[in-house]
């Protein structure tokens, strides 16, 4: 068994609990039990609800930890499993350097998707207009806009608008995160109606160009566990395929 040494915060010691994230999009937690060395790590194959996640030799995955300064972001192979009584276990190899993200933008993304904003009307609930069987926004809303987002956490949004809204001001949001939109030169078409909707309330409104764009940060109000565990994992996938294009992975 490898020794803890001292190590910068941007490394992975052993105890360190983590957020697995496995190649189709499904966040786990686990703990870092053992190293070789300076080698492979093994971790714990996370389950939920007595269901292991489903893992093999040479799958991609990430691991999510933290530190007092940040959370951090690493690429793993998975060199090798194994199974110790009823436990199973992963020998995990570190791809890439650890990547950073202040603890106030863990879950902010820079991303561009579809966001069809609903005038407010107290006769519906985000969680109504949520269950396919009660409500679509679609046709309960009245749509005021469809305009791209700046960026997304799993608090609020920030869009792209010519409109000037009010602060305070209360609307329903359709997040189109199956991306079924086209976005052009700031133009939004949108083919379905989104899955998502939230109730969300203008906390700023500022212009920011010539061409009377402004920068609208609205805030999430009464999102359910669902969707809240919908956008938070969004988030985080996303985050992890922005940082490996730029590090040139396939």
């Amino acid at each position: 068994m490898a020794r803890n040494k001292d190590v910068s915060e941007d490394m992975l010691v052993i105890g360190d609990k983590v957020d697995v994230v496995s190649s189709n999009g499904q966040v786990y937690r686990s703990m870092v039990e053992d190293r070789l060395d300076d080698g492979p790590f093994l971790v714990s194959v996370p389950h939920r609800k007595g269901r292991y996640m489903y893992v093999a030799q040479d799958d991609v995955l990430y691991l999510v930890f933290y530190r007092e300064n940040g959370r951090y972001i690493v690429q793993m192979k998975v060199l090798a499993l194994e199974k110790r009584g009823a436990i199973r276990y992963m020998w995990l190899l570190q791809e890439t350097k650890a990547q950073k993200n202040q603890r106030r933008e863990a879950y902010r993304l820079a991303a561009t998707i579809a966001v069809v904003v609903y005038e407010y009307d107290d006769n519906f609930s985000s969680s109504a207009l949520n269950d396919p069987d009660l409500a679509d926004p679609g046709t309960a809303l009245n749509v005021v806009e469809v305009v791209p987002s700046r960026d997304v956490s799993i608090k609020g949004i920030a869009l792209s608008s010519k409109k000037v809204y009010t602060i305070g001001d209360e609307y329903f949001l359709g997040l189109d995160f199956d991306n079924t939109s086209e976005i052009i030169g700031g133009t939004v078409r949108i083919k379905k109606t989104p899955s998502i909707t939230v109730r969300a309330v203008v906390r700023r409104c500022i212009p920011m160009n010539e061409n009377k764009i402004n920068h609208v940060g609205l805030n999430f109000l009464d999102v359910t566990k669902v969707v809240s565990e919908k956008i938070a994992r969004y988030v985080l996938v996303e985050q992890q395929r922005q940082i490996k294009s730029k590090r040139g992975f396939s």
